[in-house]
């Protein structure tokens, strides 16, 4: 097979793991992170991104990993050990970038023009172990995060704070949270008409991470594309977008007990759309992860990772 194959053969085999995983009521990307944070590579410090975030902190917890901290297997003997034997190995994906070169634009002048500045996208396969399932090595863990309810609050509202400008304006009231991005304005129900401040903030977040979409900041949206509002009955990638990248700012701050009511008609509109695009759950999780790194003001290292996950499926 060759990459782009490959590709679609892991999409297809982890979104049917999902789709699993929801006929279950259970959906992965509103789960609790660890209180060891996001998923690493235990050799290097650096944490997972994106799609491979979300994939891995559900291996983790399926397999009742001890923590989300991965090597690959040469990484493992580097450090003197081995991967034990008979264990499987967990498939993540990356994206190189390839200038396009000029036999490869295209005739029509008009379309060249808008693609001049045109990149190829690749993908790449790795596979990478739990540090469970390798012996030989000494791991030392990091203490857990932890915070008090004060700072909890706290760390939650910095993130607000922190908005890049020109920030959205948020307005508080009503019954419903939603994203105008005409208006470029968030509203959420008043703090006290939630069931925790954790709630609360989860939901902001979701708002903020839509905001995030606006052509004044990652330009997302098009015409065929607009945030859609929790609850509808159509669900866009952009709102899995919110819903993943509401997750990632749950997990900077250490929310681990926000409150989500999953309707039946919720896990169904999910089921069908991910039977429909295999893609989808790999395209909205890199997205995800760059839309909350613009809001912590991170510089996003899987800015080459899964843009075209629409191409790659072509």
């Amino acid at each position: 097979m060759n990459a782009y194959q490959k590709f679609n053969h892991l999409a297809e085999q982890v979104t049917n793991e999902i789709i699993a995983e929801l006929q279950k009521g259970k959906v992965i990307w509103q789960k609790p992170w660890s209180s060891y944070g996001l998923p690493k590579n235990y050799a290097s410090g650096r944490p997972y991104e994106g799609f491979n975030a979300f994939y891995l902190h559900h291996v983790t917890e399926k397999n009742n990993y001890t923590a989300p901290y991965f090597l690959t297997f040469r990484q493992a003997q580097e450090m003197g050990g081995r991967v034990r034997k008979g264990q499987k190995g967990n498939p993540i994906v990356y994206w190189k970038i390839y200038e396009a070169k000029e036999q490869e634009q295209p005739a029509d002048q008009d379309v060249a023009r808008k693609e001049k500045n045109s990149k190829k996208f690749v993908p790449f396969l790795w596979t990478v172990f739990n540090i469970d399932q390798v012996e030989g090595v000494d791991f030392h863990l990091p203490e857990k995060l932890r915070r008090s309810g004060q700072q909890l609050i706290e760390a939650c509202q910095r993130v607000v704070d922190g908005f890049p400008s020109p920030r959205p304006r948020i307005l508080h009231g009503g019954s419903q949270a939603w994203y105008a991005p005409g208006t470029d304005t968030v509203q959420v129900p008043e703090p006290k008409r939630f069931l925790s401040p954790e709630a609360f903030h989860a939901t902001l977040y979701h708002e903020l991470i839509h905001a995030t979409g606006h052509h004044a900041r990652l330009n997302r949206f098009n015409r065929d594309e607009t945030p859609a509002r929790f609850g509808d009955e159509a669900y866009s990638k952009e709102e899995l977008i919110a819903e993943m990248g509401a997750s990632f700012l749950c997990a900077h701050t250490g929310i681990r007990k926000a409150v989500f009511q999953n309707s039946v008609a919720y896990l169904q509109g999910w089921i069908s759309r991910f039977r429909e695009d295999k893609t989808m759950l790999i395209y909205a999780g890199t997205r995800a992860f760059k839309a909350a790194g613009y809001i912590l003001s991170l510089q996003a290292k899987a800015d080459e990772e899964a843009l075209p996950a629409e191409q790659a499926a072509a």
